[in-house]
């Protein structure tokens, strides 16, 4: 992509961007020549907001954290549970990337048109927690897990 791509934005988009950094006490936020806004949140999380100029939104994204090689089945469950109708998400996405370990990543989409500047902050900042909350999950101990739910009981195996 060229120097110019940020430009291409319309300038609702970076006035996004400049609002939430704003908010966030990142003044100097702002989208570079690739489109791409990176706030760091912590020393332990990074968000990307990337421009889609064609989709007219910005992809939200977030590294929650590295999945244990051997997950428990109840980890498992509780991902694949809060992305169902992303309920506990608030709409975003969870994922893994193809890093070995896998990363468990959290994604959502935020459109321009007609977003206020509140509203994006707002949503940003849902995301934020819900960044926190779905890393707790990957901080439990691991329990042990009834039998019936482990993986080779269900003829699976992340391997």
């Amino acid at each position: 992509m060229s120097e110019s791509y940020a430009m291409q934005a319309p300038v609702e988009a970076h006035a996004l961007i400049s609002a939430l950094g704003q908010s966030l006490g990142e003044a100097s936020l702002q989208l570079d020549g690739e489109g791409l806004a990176f706030l760091p949140l912590s020393n332990e999380f990074f968000l990307h907001l990337q421009a889609d100029v064609k989709r007219q939104c910005f992809i939200g994204f977030a590294v929650v954290g590295t999945l244990p090689v051997q997950p428990s089945v109840s980890l498992l469950k509780q991902l694949l549970q809060a992305n169902r109708f992303w309920r506990e998400t608030g709409g975003a996405t969870l994922s893994l990337d193809d890093k070995q370990p896998p990363r468990l990543v959290l994604a959502d989409r935020y459109d321009w048109p007609d977003l206020l500047q509140e509203d994006f902050i707002e949503k940003i900042n849902q995301f934020i927690d819900v960044l926190h909350e779905t890393r707790s999950w990957l901080d439990e101990p691991v329990a042990v897990t009834d039998p019936g739910w482990s993986a080779a009981a269900l003829g699976h195996s992340l391997a």
